[in-house]
């Protein structure tokens, strides 16, 4: 066997294994618009989730959201951001708990093809130097991407 052809059947072993973000042939970039990203969630644990009407919106941006504003004297949690279900498809990833600052979470690429949309995540830690907060965190991600109602595939 030559080389070509070790490193075709390398390649295609990875993909098929999904160890890779293998671009497939017809696939496009998604541009996406990050809605909010922070550090304090009351989401616990890491989660993927694709959200696709505007209850299901309400409820999880309630479940998440930890800030209060002072609305006529009563803290309240503020609304959430606005989003047009029938033009937009929400994703959202959460790390969880950790005992820490200096962790992350964000979407660093989206990809579509004809049946569905991949969503790579990208994770940050903290080095054992790094000066951080010394307070529990949950480290999120939400954007909108254009309405999608197919397979979303979420990979770290």
């Amino acid at each position: 066997m030559n080389t070509p052809s070790i490193l075709s059947l390398v390649v295609a072993s990875i993909c098929a294994l999904g160890l890779s973000a293998c671009s497939e042939e017809d696939s496009e970039p998604v541009t996406w618009r990050v809605l909010e990203t922070g550090a304090y969630s009351n989401i616990e644990d890491a989660t993927r989730k694709v959200i696709q009407s505007e209850s299901e919106w309400h409820d999880w941006w309630q479940r998440h959201n930890t800030a209060m504003e002072v609305i006529d004297g009563e803290e309240q949690i503020p609304a959430p951001p606005e989003v047009d279900f029938s033009q937009e498809t929400i994703l959202i990833a959460t790390l969880g708990m950790r005992s820490s600052g200096g962790y992350s979470i964000e979407f660093a690429d989206i990809q579509r093809s004809a049946d569905r949309v991949v969503a790579v995540v990208k994770m940050s830690s903290p080095g054992p130097d790094d000066m951080v907060t010394m307070a529990l965190t949950a480290p999120y991600s939400i954007v909108a991407i254009p309405k999608h109602e197919g397979a979303v595939e979420f990979r770290d």
